[in-house]
């Protein structure tokens, strides 16, 4: 425990520090942020490795899954419709009068035999028709499937543009441990000596914390929004395509941001701790924080749709209560190791 003296000294030293040596150390340590970001993006791009490519194809497949679902799904109904319609039907025959129908045989075949023609007046042939339905959609089901569930590109620079911001994005989640000590770096030179423990003890938490909202984005959140907005499709039938460029937006830029948004309740930890604010703060403005959650959601959310945001403001909200807990919690513990 640092004594007065130390603090004082401390507060000596920190007083010294001028508005412009903060900012250029903001500027330093953006520096070395982004040339962690350029060599993670570089590693993303080396050919032999194939990550870039490899992060595409995986980001594209929960929506080529559920644009397969989808098609299977639809072609399954169709194929049970035309089957029940088969066998509530009447069994239908062509009805052709015996005397043109061999007329019309020995003018295509001349040395064919056939019987008379005053025998053949009168009478006719009946031809059942055995067209079903069902088979014919079975039989193309299974190619109809293969193509509609292929993403689309409208452009020639689309393709090449999504890679790209794909590479970024896997060098940033690459080198995000860099990232993130950069970010805390910075912080801990606006700190006291005391405190600048926090900043060593948070940072592994806080790279696990992105990581952790990075997956659970990608692994649970994508699929299942993707699969209720296909509902909407199915509800009205139209049949859904789609694009390349907006889905890739939507699956990178969406995990990125419940990274950032599992912070939350470190941030509001680290706030206490340096005395910034308490959990008596942040209960007060739990109203107004729901709202900023809310606003946010819908600004970095990617999807014009509520239910990608309600998604993403529900969890942000969710970590904002689990923050007050924590911070409530530690308040409490520090009392008792007081009062011992």
């Amino acid at each position: 425990m640092p004594s007065e003296r130390d603090l004082f000294a401390e507060e000596q030293t920190m007083a010294t520090m001028s508005f412009g040596e903060h900012i250029e150390e903001l500027r330093v340590r953006l520096i070395l942020a982004l040339a962690g970001l350029f060599v993670g993006v570089i590693v993303a791009f080396i050919p032999f490795l194939d990550l870039g490519w490899r992060v595409m194809k995986n980001m594209e497949a929960p929506a080529a899954d559920a644009l397969e679902r989808f098609y299977r799904n639809e072609y399954d109904k169709k194929a049970k419709l035309a089957e029940d319609a088969k066998e509530n039907s009447p069994p239908l025959e062509a009805v052709i009068p015996a005397d043109s129908f061999f007329k019309a045989l020995k003018d295509i075949a001349p040395k064919l035999e056939i019987p008379p023609v005053d025998e053949l007046k009168g009478k006719t042939l009946n031809f059942p028709l055995q067209y079903n339905q069902s088979d014919l959609i079975k039989a193309t089901q299974k190619s109809t499937v293969m193509i509609d569930k292929t993403l689309i590109s409208l452009g020639p620079l689309e393709t090449i543009t999504i890679y790209f911001m794909v590479c970024l994005v896997t060098g940033l989640v690459l080198v995000s441990p860099w990232v993130f000590y950069q970010g805390w770096a910075f912080v801990a030179a606006g700190l006291y000596r005391h405190e600048r423990h926090y900043v060593q003890k948070y940072l592994p938490i806080s790279i696990g914390l992105f990581l952790t909202g990075v997956i659970l984005c990608f692994g649970f959140v994508l699929p299942i929004t993707l699969g209720f907005l296909l509902e909407f499709n199915v509800w009205l039938g139209v049949a859904p395509t789609l694009r390349l460029s907006e889905w890739m937006s939507f699956a990178t830029i969406l995990p990125l941001v419940f990274g950032i948004a599992f912070q939350t309740p470190l941030i509001m930890l680290f706030l206490e701790r340096i005395g910034v604010f308490t959990a008596a703060d942040f209960r007060a403005k739990r109203k107004i924080s729901i709202l900023i959650i809310t606003v946010a959601a819908a600004v970095l959310t990617p999807g014009q749709d509520p239910f990608s945001m309600t998604l993403l403001a529900v969890p942000m909200i969710l970590l904002y209560e689990l923050g007050i807990l924590l911070v409530g919690r530690n308040k409490k513990r520090v009392l008792v190791q007081f009062r011992s």
